[in-house]
């Protein structure tokens, strides 16, 4: 009989640890195609893999899930069938609610025990579906030197159901970054690295939108708490964490010593109505009130009219705006005699923050650089603020009369090609631009029929597309036909863009010569078959 009874224990033991279900958070690790669809958790039993995850649009814009999606194997090779769906309607347009979300959970046969990590497709003709790469079934190695971890709420704005999160300077149009959820109005997130360097915060919706606040903090051993409200509203951040309290603390005495009496004296003009001018309210009025398009460019043309002949403001609100400009003048020296005082890596920061808003007719770009070389250089060599500070120093170097930047870039097929190799001896149009960039696309396209004229002259073009995914490119090469080379800068592993001093762009463009000289900078067509009638007449 005790036989017995351990036999069946045993047995029971047995279906109990083969029953036992492994939970990944956050498993994907891989590119996405889509911004549309994400993944925050994975289950793994001896009989399904459960993914869990969120649908985002627009409230109103819908978005679907194929029944034909599967996960492949990335060890065997593998293709795991999609069973069934909770949450949502497989091949339905699922519309959004005003959370900008919908969660959902897709159950897949179970996978073969060799396949640590799987690839979602939905395997739509055309390469159309969405894909989602790298989702992890294995729980991952913590061996990073640093556990960050983010948390807090989001206080009545159903529209925060999600958040970005990455190091700061990243440009979501062309790079990975972090999704966090927002589940009943709190998030969290554990964000493990090997270096203390500046991230940022902010709402996916208003990133939508056009207009967001971002919220700085270090990574940083530590906690960060957060309290969130909307656009309008100033969020709260508390740490425990050195580097983010002293720039909190810092942040508080400047808005203390300098911005909040600013604000509260523009809020005054405001409430007694003395900002505009009467011409220029009317205006605003008639703004608000139409909706025809042609109407709003004459409304904008007026008051542009308005403003050069400075009529659009009160002179009560001018000397407003010169006082605004002297106090901002003493904050920057505040912040400039901070910098240099404290070679922190918050000083740092605030010194990389500030190249990053200069511009090339900005005469404070000589303080900046100046302040980075007689304090900065030698100290923290493996930061990635470093390095951004490095490349900004250089690219202030991209003027006419400077030399063009060197770079090797892949084209579609993987073939390594190198600036200089291409345009040697040549007359040449370096012509940066992305897929989603209007102008820039526009640009190029302006130039086609400049380059069938003189290539056969000494003249030569080579774009180079800033993309999350190279088929974009593809795609907008195919539509556009463009007929000189081609390369891909794929999630900015290059860093072209920055050492062209664009990194905040889409692109631009550069007429060099012969020797790489800078001719022009974001020059027209015209302008350029200008310079070609110059360079290249017989």
């Amino acid at each position: 009989m005790k036989n017995t009874l351990l036999a069946v224990g045993v047995v029971l033991m047995g279906l109990s640890v083969s029953a036992q279900t492994r939970v990944i958070e956050y498993p994907v690790t891989g590119a996405r195609t889509t911004d549309a669809l994400e993944f925050y958790q994975v289950e793994i039993s001896d009989t399904a893999v459960v993914l869990k995850g969120d649908m985002y649009s627009r409230p109103n814009s819908w978005v679907s899930i194929a029944s034909s999606s599967v996960l492949k194997g990335r060890q065997t090779g593998k293709m795991y069938r999609l069973i069934r769906a909770t949450g949502i309607n497989l091949d339905n347009k699922e519309y959004m609610p005003i959370s900008w979300n919908r969660s959902f959970t897709l159950q897949f046969e179970s996978i073969d025990k060799r396949d640590e990590s799987v690839d979602f497709d939905e395997m739509l003709t055309g390469n159309n579906g969405f894909q989602i790469n790298g989702i992890s079934l294995k729980e991952p190695e913590q061996k990073k030197k640093i556990h960050c971890r983010v948390e807090g709420q989001v206080i009545d704005n159903l529209a925060y159901s999600r958040l970005m999160l990455m190091p700061e300077g990243t440009d979501p149009r062309v790079q990975e970054w972090i999704s966090v959820p927002v589940r009943d109005g709190k998030f969290s997130y554990d964000l493990y690295v090997d270096k203390e360097e500046p991230y940022i915060l902010y709402a996916w919706s208003d990133q939508m939108n056009g207009a967001w606040r971002p919220i700085s903090f270090f990574s940083e051993n530590g906690k960060i708490e957060l309290t969130l409200y909307s656009m309008e509203k100033e969020p709260e951040i508390h740490s425990d964490a050195p580097l983010t309290s002293e720039l909190l603390r810092f942040r508080k005495e400047t808005n203390d010593r300098f911005m909040f009496p600013l604000e509260k004296e523009r809020e005054r003009l405001e409430q007694e109505g003395k900002v505009e001018t009467p011409e220029m309210k009317v205006l605003l009025e008639q703004f608000k009130k139409t909706k025809d398009r042609q109407e709003l460019d004459a409304i904008r043309i007026k008051a542009h009219q308005l403003e050069k002949e400075g009529k659009a403001y009160t002179e009560e609100y001018k000397v407003f705006e010169q006082k605004s400009q002297e106090v901002y003048g003493k904050y920057r020296e505040y912040q400039n005699e901070y910098i240099q005082s404290n070679p922190t890596l918050v000083g740092l920061y605030l010194l990389t923050r500030q190249a990053r808003r200069m511009h090339d007719s900005d005469e404070n770009m000589t303080t900046y650089t100046n302040l980075y070389r007689t304090v900065y250089v030698g100290k923290f060599a493996d930061n990635p603020m470093t390095e951004y500070m490095e490349i900004w120093v250089a690219s202030n170097e991209i003027k006419i009369g400077g030399k063009f930047v060197d770079f090797t870039a892949p084209d579609l097929q993987g073939v390594q090609y190198t600036l200089s190799e291409e345009i040697q001896g040549k007359v040449a149009l370096i012509d940066l631009w992305a897929s989603w960039c209007g102008p820039c696309r526009r640009t190029s396209i302006s130039m086609i029929p400049v380059y069938e004229t003189y290539k056969d002259k000494g003249f030569v073009v080579v774009g180079v597309a800033r993309e999350r995914k190279a088929a974009d490119m593809k795609n907008a090469v195919a539509k556009d036909k463009y007929p000189w080379l081609n390369l891909l800068e794929l999630n900015d592993v290059g860093k072209i863009w920055e050492r062209y001093g664009v990194g905040n762009g889409g692109g631009c463009t550069y007429l060099v010569d012969k020797n790489g000289k800078i001719l022009a900078i974001h020059p027209t067509a015209e302008e350029v078959r200008t310079w070609l009638e110059k360079l290249l007449s017989d």
